[in-house]
């Protein structure tokens, strides 16, 4: 699951550590400000399909991205347990 040695960011925190704001992450990915907050809140993997663009642009490692992605779904699915 989580590495010792560091903890995992979600998508929320992932996007604020490469972009200024979210409509900056929006501009990147040319969609909608409120696309990029339905990645965040409700469907993470839909994030997925812009990972060339987080590559090339923004020049990291996509492993970093699935991870976020994974720990977003996580936290998703544990909140809609407790409901």
């Amino acid at each position: 699951m989580n590495a010792p040695f560091m903890s995992q960011m979600n998508l929320k925190q992932f996007l604020a550590k490469y972009f200024e704001n979210l409509d900056e992450a929006a501009d990147m990915m040319d969609v909608t400000r409120r696309t990029v907050e339905n990645y965040i809140y409700v469907n993470p993997c839909g994030i997925l399909k812009h990972s060339a663009k987080f590559v090339q642009r923004k020049e990291l490692n996509p492993l970093e991205l699935f991870d976020a992605v994974a720990e977003s779904m996580e936290q998703i699915n544990e909140s809609k347990a407790k409901q």
